[in-house]
């Protein structure tokens, strides 16, 4: 699966997918292009109407996976696996510590991707999504706690 960076301006289909994650408007641009300057975009498929997109910001030591979404008619076909370990491989290459990614404590199928890719819990921010305009309910459930996920590059094989 041919992932690329994205350099270009944001399309619909992008902010399509970036607020499918996110849908906190208002934080989706403090991470992204150009608000953020140092924020990059990897995309799978065409660059203004992309299957999958994730948008990485390096912190000290390390990178952060702010978002990562696929269309819905895409989603189970191993691209959000395939943007992962991209950012994985770069950050390696940069020589960073660590690639963290959060998401919300109900939303197990992210969870427990995340984990079978070999990040691992490393702490929970609590009421994070109670501070969204408006409530998000996934799986049935209220999301309320933001857990974060870290796979330390030092360590991982």
């Amino acid at each position: 699966m041919d992932v690329t960076e994205y350099q270009g301006e944001l399309t619909r289909a992008h902010w399509d997918l970036l607020l499918d994650a996110d849908p906190h408007f208002d934080a989706v641009l403090t991470y992204t292009p150009p608000q953020h300057g140092e924020a990059e975009v990897f995309i799978i498929g065409e660059a203004t109407e992309p299957y999958a997109m994730c948008v990485i910001v390096p912190i000290k030591g390390g990178f952060e996976i702010k978002n990562i979404a696929t269309t819905v008619m895409m989603r189970r076909h191993g691209m959000a696996s395939a943007l992962i370990h991209h950012v994985v491989e770069l950050a390696r290459e940069r020589g960073a510590d660590w690639v963290e990614i959060g998401t919300s404590t109900t939303s197990h199928d992210q969870i427990r991707l995340y984990e079978k890719l070999g990040f691992k819990q490393d702490g929970i921010l609590r009421d994070y999504f109670l501070n969204y305009p408006e409530p998000i309910i996934e799986n049935g459930f209220l999301a309320r706690d933001m857990v974060m996920l870290r796979l330390n590059l030092k360590t991982s094989i």
